[in-house]
């Protein structure tokens, strides 16, 4: 097991993503420092750099943990939805840190939050194109239905993030099931 995935590192991990997430109630990720991060959480500046290089590693990494890896991790076309939800869930859950982490740096995150979404959407998809019937004819076209369906997705979930989370996670959820319900009906 690597140090910085021992239960002692990830506790300390989740312990600095907590304190950055309660200054973000209050204030936005560019006024926040390092120092601010471990003064939060009572520990050494040394301890954070021994976990992470700067503040936006820390930011990819709590978006990493909440939102990107949890979607991702076992995905079928029977448990989307509910993957969708929890999505939704964390984020409203979390709204002002995840509005104003989306604010941070905007295109930056917005381009790595779609281009790890979009990666990870290529296994997602060449797995619910078997079971959902939706095939493309070759991994050039698998890559490019990924690329589009990621991207997409993301664009939606950072839209309803950036415009207030108004529609619950619920509603957005079933807006996204029926997206994808039409989608089959495409293909038929």
């Amino acid at each position: 097991m690597n140090q910085l995935d021992s239960p002692c590192a990830i506790k300390t991990k989740k312990k600095l993503a907590a304190a950055l997430k309660e200054l973000m109630k209050n204030s936005t990720f560019d006024k926040i420092t390092v120092s601010d991060i471990t003064e939060k959480c009572n520990v050494h500046r040394q301890t954070f750099y021994y976990h992470f290089q700067d503040r936006y590693e820390l930011l990819d990494w709590i978006f990493y943990n909440e939102i990107i890896e949890p979607f991702t991790d076992n995905v079928s076309s029977e448990n989307i939805q509910e993957k969708f939800f929890n999505l939704f869930e964390t984020m409203s859950s979390n709204k002002k840190f995840y509005q104003n982490a989306l604010k941070t740096n905007g295109d930056d995150l917005t381009r790595y939050i779609s281009k790890v979404a979009s990666d990870q959407f290529t296994d997602i998809f060449r797995n619910l194109s078997k079971e959902s019937g939706i095939n493309a004819s070759g991994d050039d076209e698998d890559v490019l239905m990924a690329e589009f369906f990621g991207y997409g997705i993301c664009g939606v979930v950072m839209n309803w993030a950036i415009r207030g989370m108004k529609e619950s996670p619920e509603s957005i959820t079933r807006r996204i099931e029926h997206f994808f319900e039409n989608c089959k009906k495409l293909k038929d």
